[in-house]
């Protein structure tokens, strides 16, 4: 299983793929939406986007990913310290599949990789 996660802030990202190194899983980084989609050479089968970024919203990453026939079904979680009903809306109308709450809890993101192995 390949694992794209993008996070503008670095400290996260790498506690998350510290997080990821304990499954058995190849991980991908991105610090921006740019990044997160030019790695989507890759083919990552699960995809994991900061919704505050920079450059692109992870709901912006998401939308632009969904018009690409070949990840129309790839799963999406928005990674996100707030949890304001308006942000919610935003991930599930980009065509994110779930939410994982900063900091992120490892039984929360073992869950979320166990719901969406492929």
């Amino acid at each position: 299983m390949t694992v794209l996660v993008a996070d503008d802030d670095l400290i996260s990202l790498e506690v998350f793929k510290a997080m990821l190194s304990q499954h058995p899983i190849d991980v991908i980084t991105a610090e921006n939406g740019e990044q997160a989609l030019a790695a989507l050479e890759s083919q990552p089968d699960l995809i994991f986007l900061d919704f505050e970024m920079p450059d692109m919203s992870g709901a912006d990453v998401c939308r632009t990913l969904r018009q690409q026939a070949e990840f129309s079904d790839t799963p999406v979680i928005a990674v996100t310290s707030h949890q304001s009903a308006t942000e919610m809306e935003a991930c599930r109308d980009a065509g994110m599949n779930a939410t994982l709450h900063k900091p992120v809890a490892p039984d929360a993101l073992a869950e979320l990789l166990e719901q969406f192995r492929r």
